[in-house]
């Protein structure tokens, strides 16, 4: 049976201090992409020299550089640098599609492991392993990964992505894309298998107030916003976590920051999150209080 072809595409500017581990992991895969394009987006630092040295050495890594463009949108700005990447590959040749974030360690298996279980579930869309933080002298997952929202590891079967059309141009594209995925009847899944965990190596700004931004963005309900920032009041920093969600959010509604222009994906969103919550509630897992 031949092995499955899959492209992976990163988009990286200032990550010189952390892509050589990342390339390094990624060659040190049991089964390594037929095709890895990085794009350098504007970087002045040396993230170009990396990749081309990089790509002289592996012939299937692809080296692109994209020219500066101001300041880097944490959601738009990746979004255009990770489709300037993928305008340059033949979708088609591919049957499936990841991306890698340039400050991220695999370990060894990890495509391995991903792509079997793609290959087990015929109707899995999109899948993720999970990424994990090292602080303190000890690793922590990293919250509210569910249903394969991680862009920094985001995989597709490629019929899945064609169906999508594209990633949406702002803030928590990854959550969107997932929820899409599952609009149309695919599965999305984030695994806990060891083989599957991911090593941030960057010290991580958290953006929780961009959390909330990206909820804006998508169109989610306020009572959605309110019980992700009740959640993540549990998330570091303790608190402050929370309601840098709920600031991010009111901060973007006053100032009417567009949003996903996607009713049908709105109106799904909307009924997900509430059969979220509805399955939360204590009286639905508590035989006593049914009775």
């Amino acid at each position: 049976m031949a092995e499955p072809r899959f492209a992976v595409l990163t988009a990286a500017r200032n990550e010189a201090a952390y892509l050589g581990y990342t390339l390094l992991s990624v060659a040190r895969q049991t089964l390594r992409p037929t095709l890895w394009v990085i794009v350098d987006d504007g970087s002045d630092d040396d993230t170009w020299l990396l990749t081309r040295a990089a790509a002289t050495r592996y012939p299937w890594i692809r080296p692109l550089r994209r020219p500066a463009s101001g300041g880097r949108d944490t959601g738009a700005g990746v979004v255009a640098a990770l489709t300037f990447g993928l305008s340059r590959l033949r979708l088609a040749d591919y049957d499936f599609l990841f991306i890698l974030d340039a400050d991220i360690l695999l370990g060894p298996h990890y495509y391995e492991a991903i792509l079997a279980k793609f290959a087990r579930m015929p109707r899995l869309g999109v899948a993720t392993g999970t990424v994990w933080d090292f602080k303190e002298s000890r690793l922590f997952p990293i919250r509210g990964q569910q249903f394969g929202m991680i862009g920094a590891l985001k995989g597709w079967r490629r019929q899945c992505f064609e169906e999508l059309g594209g990633l949406a141009p702002g803030e928590g594209w990854e959550g969107i894309d997932s929820l899409q995925a599952l609009r149309r009847g695919w599965e999305a899944v984030t695994f806990p298998d060891p083989e599957l965990r991911a090593l941030h190596l960057k010290p991580r700004a958290h953006g929780w107030r961009r959390h909330g931004r990206a909820l804006h963005f998508a169109g989610a309900s306020p009572l959605w916003v309110l019980a992700s920032g009740l959640y993540h009041l549990a998330s570091r920093p303790y608190v402050q976590a929370g309601v840098e969600i709920w600031l991010g959010y009111l901060q973007a509604w006053r100032a009417g920051e567009p949003q996903y222009d996607a009713p049908e994906f709105r109106d799904f969103q909307r009924r997900w999150h509430l059969r979220r919550l509805w399955d939360l509630l204590p009286a639905r897992h508590d035989p006593a209080a049914r009775s």
